[in-house]
């Protein structure tokens, strides 16, 4: 099971960080969709299948939970930017 950290950029508060084990819900309260799914093998294998969404950038890797769980982030294109800088 992994965990789903999901960053976006808020209107002047910054970024807002939001942790979910039912990425499923999350989209569908958010009014979004998940779009396919990662098939590319050359990433970590905890990456490999996890979903799409559409506006977002990943899944990326964002370590492990204190209890060893996979985290999956997502970034929306703003906070991409942002921390791409």
């Amino acid at each position: 099971m992994a965990l789903f950290e999901i960053v976006t950029m808020t209107d002047d508060s910054g970024m807002t960080r939001i942790v979910t084990d039912n990425l499923a819900a999350w989209v569908e309260d958010m009014g979004t969709e998940i779009t396919g799914t990662e098939t590319r093998t050359r990433l970590r294998p905890e990456l490999q299948g996890q979903p799409k969404i559409a506006g977002f950038v990943g899944p990326c890797w964002g370590g492990l939970s204190k209890t060893g769980e996979p985290i999956i982030r997502y970034e929306d294109r703003g906070t991409y930017a942002a921390l791409s800088q």
